[in-house]
């Protein structure tokens, strides 16, 4: 399996130590929530078909909005982190001490 950014380089050593370790962090935690919430929104989804009643139904909607959501926000944490790991370069060059 290929990593989460690979080829990300800058100029500072303490910094691609940084993003390495943080990448072999970030790689089994993405795998296993993946592979959780693919499970979750399958559970909720059928809960959801097979729900007899409305109360049912409408609880398991929300579930299933909840799962959608979370889906969102992890997608766009992940995004969040490879604008800042590719441009780490310009954001530290740019910031003023």
């Amino acid at each position: 399996m290929g990593r989460l950014l690979a080829g990300v380089s800058t100029s500072y050593g303490w910094l691609n130590t940084l993003i390495d370790a943080v990448i072999g962090l970030i790689n089994p935690i993405l795998i296993v929530a993946s592979v959780a919430g693919i499970v979750y929104a399958i559970w909720v989804g059928v809960k959801f078909v097979k729900a007899d009643d409305k109360t049912k139904r409408d609880e398991a909607k929300q579930h299933l909005i909840m799962v959608i959501v979370g889906i969102v926000v992890v997608v766009l944490l992940i995004a969040l982190f490879y604008f800042l790991a590719y441009n780490i370069d310009n954001i530290i060059s740019q910031t003023q001490f």
